[in-house]
């Protein structure tokens, strides 16, 4: 669905709002977190977007090659087998099938030869059958097979012999060295920046699996949803946003400038044990480290991430800020500078404090010791519009079922109709005028077949409704009015006996 959207932050044609809207490209992505570190103090994102002089962030799409497990293959080991051969009585004849020519012996019958190549001539008295013998060449036996030494009249059997023209093949289990340059290379539309390769693999391995952007995959589109939830546009841009006076311009960019100074920065991983030298590094830089962050969210080291001794870093005995969980050595951890240098997170459980869903791409908003994604932590500054989905930064709007208005914005979800003194109906959390009501969401009556206006009283039985009136909630069987009464339903007919049931089946 290609529509366009409308004020309230919902697609003309489907409905469906920009998060399950397909249509946001990973340029458009790219374009929008970049314009939400654009011209930012926070001296460390600096250091990490900045790319000719200009704050700039790429999607940072990467490939990762990753060995696949050895496999070892049963090796198939030919091994010989020679079936036992038996002469008949000699002075008969015989088939001779596979058995090297030797010197003929003279007999009175033939000998029937098929396949045997063709040697020196022998004697017969009597022609014999020739299949397989090339054209012009006698039979090179005349008699029974050889006997070897076995009187004559009685029958002998001949020793089995190896055969090499038909050997069977036997499968032996054999281990057989596994390929080692054998790789299976995996795209992530999303990838940490700034470690090694093993490093960000561990990561995604520590996420859990719907959760991690592989190309293609669940994850990924859940990456772009929350793209779209955790850092919605018109947050950041007063461009993006409807109608806005100038005052409320001039509004929204002191907010902008205020979380930019304040609030706004990106995780890092790092390894437990390596904490306490990032952290030495840091506090060597100075008060220059993080130049416009707030007193209270500057680094600090030693404090409650750890247990044991006040103020003492201890290696490995960080515990998750998140979970209360001991950090693995070896296992990635997320730190967020503003958080302090005292405080990590398990790759999983770096959230939203409020929502808490995975930050996506690890940006984050720090505020009163809380990460905050960009949605929740603009909820925590100023109201939040439920008609057009935008901050409110005028001094006047209205509350209604629960959310903040704009004024012009409390209007019909369908037909964006004003709704200042007029009757509107809740439709899944949003306004809804009359018309529209009774158009679009009203429940028919199972008697009349007409739409049961907003304000009427209706009584429901399943998926049946009737108008609470004589004239609709009656018995199918006897027309009697069933208002206080107890009743049957069948197939969406009011009964108020077993008799009426029967003649109603009757009929």
């Amino acid at each position: 669905c290609q529509g366009k959207f409308l004020p309230q932050k919902i697609c003309r044609n489907c409905k469906c709002g920009i998060e399950d809207h397909d249509v946001q490209l990973q340029t458009e992505e790219s374009q929008k977190v970049g314009r939400l570190f654009e011209d930012t103090k926070y001296t460390g994102l600096i250091a990490k977007l900045k790319k000719d002089g200009v704050p700039s962030y790429r999607s940072n799409q990467v490939t990762i090659s990753v060995t696949a497990p050895a496999i070892v293959y049963p090796a198939i080991t030919p091994t010989p087998t020679a079936p036992a051969a038996t002469t008949g009585p000699s002075g008969t004849s015989a088939p001779n099938r596979g058995v090297p020519s030797g010197p003929a012996a003279p007999s009175g019958t033939s000998t029937h030869n098929r396949g045997v190549p063709s040697g020196p001539a022998a004697l017969s008295a009597t022609s014999a059958p020739n299949r397989g013998v090339p054209s012009g060449t006698a039979t090179p036996f005349a008699a029974s097979a050889p006997t070897h030494g076995v009187p004559s009249g009685h029958a002998a059997t001949t020793p089995a012999q190896p055969s090499a023209a038909s050997p069977a093949a036997t499968v032996m289990p054999a281990a057989v060295p596994a390929k080692t340059n054998v790789v299976k290379a995996i795209t992530y539309d999303w990838a940490p920046s700034g470690v090694n390769q093993s490093l960000a693999l561990r990561y995604m391995e520590l996420l859990p699996p719907e959760q991690r952007p592989i190309a293609g995959t669940q994850g990924a589109d859940y990456r772009k949803k929350q793209m779209a939830k955790q850092l919605p546009e018109h947050d950041q841009d007063p461009t993006r946003c409807h109608e806005l006076s100038p005052a409320e311009v001039k509004q929204m960019e002191q907010y902008i400038r205020k979380y930019k100074d304040e609030a706004l920065g990106m995780g890092d991983l790092t390894l437990p044990e390596e904490m306490v030298t990032l952290a030495e590094s840091a506090g060597a830089l100075g008060p220059q480290a993080l130049e416009a962050g707030a007193a209270g969210d500057k680094a600090a080291v030693g404090k409650a991430g750890m247990p044991g001794a006040p103020g003492a870093v201890c290696s490995g005995n960080y515990v998750c800020h998140h979970c209360q969980k001991v950090m693995q050595q070896g296992d990635p951890a997320v730190y967020a500078e503003r958080a302090g240098y005292d405080k990590l997170w398990h790759p999983a459980c770096f959230v939203c404090c409020t929502c808490k869903e995975l930050l996506v791409d690890m940006i984050y908003f720090f505020k009163k010791g809380q990460l905050y994604c960009g949605r929740h932590y603009g909820d925590s500054e100023k109201p939040r519009c439920g008609g057009c989905d935008e901050l409110i930064f005028s001094n006047e709007y209205t509350q209604a079922e629960g959310q903040n208005w704009h004024l012009k914005h409390f209007c019909c979800f369908d037909c964006d109709c004003v709704l200042a003194g007029e009757i509107y109906v809740m439709e899944n959390d949003k306004p809804v005028c009359e018309p529209c009501y009774m158009k679009n969401h009203a429940v028919r009556c199972a008697a009349c077949l007409k739409p049961i206006e907003p304000e009427a009283q209706r009584v429901s039985y399943g998926e049946h409704h009737w108008h609470a009136d004589p004239q609709c909630f009656l018995c199918s069987g006897c027309s009697k009015c069933l208002m206080g009464q107890r009743f049957m339903a069948l197939q969406g007919k009011l009964l108020c006996s077993v008799e009426c049931k029967k003649k109603v089946l009757a009929s």
